[in-house]
């Protein structure tokens, strides 16, 4: 009886130690991008301007972004070459993050240090930010636009960073 007992305690810390072993269940969030995009645009309202959606032809050539890098995206610009909103919120393929994050990171440097401009836009596309969170990555040029003509380049500016990391906020509750 006590060698019967011995062996089933025996099989039992075995079989606990084998369960603590099981790799765990992949604990990431599955985020639906366009509840992201949806969640954002409300809080905008009416100055959510990006209203024209990029094809995955017109993201690489814009972004470099390769769709077979991507397993889901949206990217919405303004249909008025006056507005400079955009909204970009790409879920990667596996392994794939990093690329697209230099790709957007690239994208943004270029808008703040190569495009043409218009003065209006300026604080806005200085203010424009990459976001991550593990396999998703967004490009933010977004907000309300600053109604104070009197406003020097840094208080523009930053309005326009108060601007976008309201839409940051936004963001990150899909991620906690």
């Amino acid at each position: 009886m006590k060698k019967a007992i011995g062996v089933f305690l025996g099989v039992m810390m075995l079989m606990s130690f084998l369960v603590g072993c099981v790799p765990k269940k992949d604990e990431s969030k599955n985020i639906d991008i366009k509840e992201v995009r949806d969640a954002v645009a409300k809080s905008l309202g009416d100055e959510y301007t990006p209203n024209m959606e990029l094809s995955s032809e017109e993201l690489e050539n814009v972004t470099g972004i390769k769709a077979s890098d991507v397993e889901s995206y949206i990217a919405e610009t303004p249909m008025i070459s006056t507005h400079v909103d955009t909204f970009i919120a790409i879920e990667a393929k596996e392994g794939k993050a990093d690329d697209i994050e230099a790709s957007l990171e690239k994208y943004r440097k270029y808008l703040v240090e190569e495009s043409l401009q218009y003065p209006m836009n300026m604080a806005k596309v200085n203010a424009a930010k990459v976001v991550r969170y593990d396999d998703y990555v967004f490009f933010l040029m977004l907000g309300r636009f600053n109604e104070d003509m009197d406003a020097t380049e840094e208080e523009a500016l930053a309005f326009a960073k108060d601007e976008i990391q309201k839409v940051e906020d936004i963001i990150a509750t899909f991620f906690k």
